[in-house]
């Protein structure tokens, strides 16, 4: 039996400096849920033809594109980070948005924005990573994670937070750190190379990506330019 084609989706990182240690912000999924049910993860989930609609106010770099395996298509780039915004805001609360207006979207998030007068900001995205379900799964993604640092978000505190069915018990979890909660081996390994990224110290090496195979994992890199 072949393998299932792996659908393209986005997840973000939002992080914060608190004190003396950088944490980031996750939610455990749903006992019920098709995909990672019981596990703590970070806000995302899969690309809607709709995020091709929709217009942001601000662009993502352009120069990310040649390190998300999107065959260096600027559009597509773009659609994918469009996901991880909307993807943010209908699990977590959190806009990350400036004035502007998505357009004549058919689609209850964007038109949520598009009523305040804002649409998504990806110029504070940056492309950190990539992973891909192993092909033995019934359910795969291809998902991108970007990062984000909560002090470039306009207008966010605490209080935008909001627990949704899609992601429960948000917290703000050290980066370097992890409180003792449930997480998927790429989850860790994500986290582990954010905080090498975090770090002055260390040289950044490449974008990553993650995948498994055999119960292996399996790591390339895509250079920086």
């Amino acid at each position: 039996m072949s393998a299932i084609k792996p659908r393209d989706a986005a997840s973000l990182l939002l992080y914060r400096m608190n004190a003396d240690r950088y944490e980031v912000l996750v939610g455990r999924r749903p006992s019920k849920s098709r995909f990672m049910p019981d596990v703590y993860v970070f806000p995302g989930g899969a690309v809607d033809p709709v995020d091709a609609r929709a217009k942001p106010a601000s662009g993502l770099d352009k120069s990310f594109a040649t390190h998300m395996a999107v065959g260096n298509s600027q559009a597509r780039a773009q659609t994918i980070a469009m996901a991880a915004v909307r993807e943010t805001f209908e699990e977590t609360g959190v806009s990350i948005t400036q004035t502007g207006h998505p357009g004549s979207v058919n689609d209850d998030s964007w038109q949520a924005l598009a009523q305040r007068g804002v649409s998504a900001d990806l110029s504070v995205l940056k492309y950190f990573a990539r992973a891909t379900t192993p092909a033995d799964q019934p359910m795969r993604f291809h998902a991108r994670f970007f990062v984000c640092n909560a002090i470039d978000v306009a207008g966010f505190d605490d209080k935008q937070l909001k627990q949704t069915d899609e992601l429960l018990d948000l917290r703000w979890m050290p980066i370097e750190n992890p409180d003792d909660l449930p997480l998927r081996s790429v989850t860790k390994f994500l986290l582990k190379e954010f905080a090498s990224w975090l770090n002055p110290a260390e040289a950044h090496t490449g974008y990553p990506a993650f995948t498994q195979r055999s119960g292996q994992r399996v790591v390339t890199r895509s250079k920086c330019n």
